[in-house]
């Protein structure tokens, strides 16, 4: 385990972030199979195929991983693929389906993390607090995507209307993508554009 006094490394040439990269993909395995508290460094450093002072060399320990994966490849992931989504103002369905559909696609890889992840905001503080400033971060986000129908919609109170949004959602990514029940997403995808479609507009 680290001692505290080793100075982190942030990589600048290529091998070096390449490196964090592996260590960090091999992180997201190992916490998915064994859970947080199942995995440890020197399991994380084998799996990435570095040394366990490799690791530490780039992470304070397994728990600094653990947030930085999900600060960068969930928060980061789902709030950009919202910010940078473009949706269709004049289809007002098809925009609401290809919300969903990028929200889902935003959890795709390694839903076992995922899994772990959301277990961890019920027992961890800091996941707790990183968990928040991702909800807001995507409540403002489908606010402005709401927002740019106005005129056509039937709902008023649009900070409510997101989080519902964002709700009904989460619900069935962890349904479809966490929890592995793809088989009928196809249709749970379709019957929740149909009801936000309604909800919003109808």
């Amino acid at each position: 385990m680290s001692d505290g006094t080793q100075k982190i490394r942030i990589p600048q040439q290529k091998r070096g972030i390449e490196t964090k990269n592996k260590i960090m993909v091999a992180a997201k395995e190992q916490f998915g199979k064994h859970g947080f508290h199942g995995t440890n460094a020197k399991e994380i450093a084998a799996a990435a195929g570095v040394s366990v002072g490799s690791f530490y060399s780039y992470f304070k320990d397994k728990k600094a991983l653990f947030m930085e994966i999900f600060r960068e490849h969930i928060e980061e992931k789902v709030v950009r693929i919202l910010s940078e989504h473009r949706f269709d103002p004049d289809n007002r369905r098809k925009s609401v389906y290809r919300l969903i559909k990028a929200m889902l696609e935003s959890h795709d890889p390694y839903p076992q993390f995922h899994r772990e992840a959301l277990a961890m905001r019920y027992s961890d503080p800091e996941v707790e607090s990183v968990s928040a400033e991702v909800d807001e971060r995507i409540f403002h986000h489908l606010e402005t995507f709401i927002a740019q129908f106005e005129g056509k919609l039937r709902i008023t109170d649009t900070r409510t209307a997101a989080r519902l949004i964002a709700a009904c959602v989460e619900e069935i990514i962890c349904w479809i993508i966490i929890f592995g029940h793809n088989e009928d997403a196809d249709r749970l995808i379709d019957g929740l554009a149909d009801m936000i479609h309604r909800y919003l507009f109808e």
